[in-house]
């Protein structure tokens, strides 16, 4: 067996989520399903991360075993997988993975956008942000710095959804920022840092607005 190591792009909007479910479709379901209609066998994706229902994905980094198919090279697989992937996926990059490459264990750094709009969006981006129905009420050098009281090591308990295989709700925020997105009458958010607890992001956008 190989080991490959994918870079995908998703639209979360139609999917419930990264991770299988029993009874949804998600994305890990959907390339895996693709996959053994193409080449007959079955693949288990694990991701470096779990992203939630509506969540959206530029670079999630992935890992899974498969035998080689016969006469094609890693772009020519990429090429052939995507063309058979709804639109609302997409294969950035497929190569054979590094020895002993563990998408989990391996991860440097995590990056999380959050967009917020400041009034109604356009209804071509809507999907990718969040208006707050009190935005025009935000006092936004409160909020840039309620937002930097995140940065460092913290017990994240309050702001996520305890999973059963989570060992801690310990998490560090290594950076955030907040630009215009002018074009989109927006606020982009990065947050930076090694890992992030289930809805532990858009708690801390939630409250941090409610300031």
């Amino acid at each position: 067996m190989t080991a490959y190591k994918i870079i995908v792009s998703y639209d979360g909007t139609d999917f419930h989520g990264w991770q299988i479910q029993p009874q949804d479709v998600t994305v890990v379901s959907t390339l895996q399903s693709s996959w053994q209609r193409l080449f007959g066998s079955a693949i288990s994706i694990v991701g470096a991360s779990r992203t939630d229902a509506g969540v959206h994905a530029l670079g999630q980094v992935a890992r899974f075993y498969a035998e080689p198919p016969a006469r094609l090279s890693t772009e020519e697989l990429r090429t052939v997988w995507n063309a058979h992937l709804p639109s609302s996926i997409h294969i950035r990059s497929l190569e054979l993975a590094p020895p002993g490459f563990r998408p989990c264990a391996n991860v440097k750094q995590k990056t999380y956008y959050y967009v917020l709009f400041l009034r109604r969006p356009l209804p071509f981006v809507a999907r990718f942000g969040w208006l707050y129905r009190f935005i025009d009420q935000v006092d936004h050098e409160k909020f840039f710095n309620c937002l930097q009281l995140y940065k460092g090591t913290h017990d994240f308990g309050s702001f996520c959804k305890i999973e059963t295989d989570d060992v801690t709700t310990i998490r560090t925020i290594d950076d955030i920022t907040v630009k215009p997105l002018k074009r989109w009458g927006a606020l982009l958010i990065t947050i930076k840092g090694p890992g992030f607890a289930r809805f532990q992001i858009r708690r801390m956008i939630g409250y941090a607005l409610d300031v």
